[in-house]
């Protein structure tokens, strides 16, 4: 089976799908598990830390997370659905990742290959 250019961008959107799921999973899991945590006194740790800096950390660390996930499964989307901001995004996110060693680097590179082929800037622009 040959894939086509249509195919490979929806390879690439489904790799982008399942990195923001994950990175959204991390979000809620770094607020769940150290509130739980301190809640059920399983840190003693946790349990020393001031109220205050723990919240701020787990909102800061939280945040950043969902908001890294919210904006990669956006950028699936705009491939998925050959939106070209979502191609540019997604070329964005690929030279970001480059250095990301080694998934990053081959996910990056492979997206940028691909995204900026003839072919595939046809594809968004019809």
């Amino acid at each position: 089976m040959r894939f086509t250019t249509y195919n490979k961008v929806n390879l690439i959107a489904a790799y982008y799908f399942l990195v923001g799921g994950f990175l959204l999973i991390l979000a809620a899991g770094s607020i769940l598990v150290p509130v739980s945590a301190v809640l059920l006194d399983a840190s003693e740790f946790l349990a020393r830390l001031p109220g205050w800096f723990l919240g701020t950390t787990l909102l800061i660390v939280g945040g950043a997370l969902a908001l890294l996930g919210t904006a990669t499964l956006a950028i699936g989307w705009g491939l998925w659905q050959l939106k070209p901001w979502g191609r540019t995004w997604a070329m964005i996110a690929g030279v970001i990742q480059i250095p990301l060693v080694p998934i990053g680097t081959i996910a990056g590179g492979a997206s940028l290959y691909l995204l900026l082929q003839d072919q595939t800037r046809d594809l968004f622009l019809a």
